[in-house]
């Protein structure tokens, strides 16, 4: 390696040491309140961070190692640091990596959910358009109608995918949790949902704009009590039906019925997406039809992203 790559060498592995630093530091002067309730607390200190994140990471601060870490390690830094979406690129780009692509927001935004309402207006199935923060943005008739909502239910803020799950006065809880099975598939269902939450939002205590889900967690007891249940798979999750008491037109009588739940992209990033309802036995079919959706789904599911 010549003299000037070698201090070009220098110069970066610098700069991401001094990312680091800062990102620690600030940490540790501000680390949030909302975590130490539910996880670990963190102390933020180098020889912490070397131990959870990057085994060189004091040899790289003495200089007894000069290797830049990898993406992947950088990655488990962040994580570790619970950063933003913004600080994990300036981490990455810090190394001379390819940034992540942040959430779509403004105009972009609103042209993509322009395109997802047409997508649902044609789908034959009950379904809803999530953020990537789980807010439902849209629904067609057929959702409210198999899960028993009206507008009552979306009438002053939007409701998120946790408020269906746990709020105990919107229908579907009480309709997905009626017998020891049931109940078992509804918390199964919750635990995979949150674990996936913590996986795609790892700034939850240090951004602000997770302040709806702090609220929801004083709300919702069941978001400590499933945090750090052991889950299935998301796979698993979107090939196992759930239950559900549903009704059908013109009755108030309930049957139980199975279905399964899938997304829908709408474009390269995972959200926002489409969720939807297909149903998953003879009972169920029979409610989709009287509710005047198609009863068939010869498709699988996307894979999360």
């Amino acid at each position: 390696m010549t003299t000037s790559n070698q201090a070009s060498s220098a110069a970066e592995l610098k700069r991401v040491l001094d990312t680091i630093e800062r990102l620690r530091i600030q940490r540790q002067q501000n680390p949030g309140k909302t975590a130490s309730q539910i996880q670990n607390k963190k102390r933020f200190t180098q020889q912490e961070l070397n131990d959870e994140a990057c085994g060189t990471y004091k040899n790289l601060l003495t200089g007894r190692s000069r290797r830049l870490p990898d993406r992947k390690t950088l990655m488990d830094i962040a994580n570790y640091l619970d950063c933003t979406g913004e600080e994990r690129n300036d981490l990455l780009l810090s190394a001379g990596y390819v940034p992540i692509p942040l959430p779509l927001s403004g105009r972009q935004l609103d042209r993509v959910l322009d395109q997802a309402r047409s997508m649902l207006h044609q789908l034959p199935y009950p379904g809803m358009i999530v953020t990537d923060v789980l807010d439902i943005v849209g629904f067609n008739e057929a959702f409210c109608n198999l899960f028993g909502l009206t507008d009552f239910y979306f009438a002053s803020n939007p409701p998120n995918m946790i408020d269906l799950h746990f709020n105990e006065d919107m229908p579907i809880r009480a309709a997905s949790s009626f017998d020891e099975k049931s109940q078992a598939r509804w918390e199964s269902h919750g635990i995979v949902g949150i674990q996936a939450f913590k996986s795609h939002h790892p700034a939850l205590f240090v951004d602000p704009k997770y302040a709806r889900f702090h609220r929801m967690m004083e709300k919702y007891p069941e978001l400590h009590e499933f945090w750090n249940r052991e889950a299935w798979t998301v796979e698993q999750d979107l090939t196992t039906a759930k239950h559900f008491l549903a009704r059908q037109p013109c009755s108030a009588e309930r049957k139980p019925i199975r279905y399964n739940q899938l997304h829908l992209a709408v474009t390269y990033q995972a959200y926002p997406r489409i969720e939807f309802f297909v149903p998953a036995d003879e009972s169920a079919r029979q409610v989709f039809a009287a509710w005047g959706c198609a009863t068939d789904c010869s498709f699988k599911s996307w894979r999360y992203v």
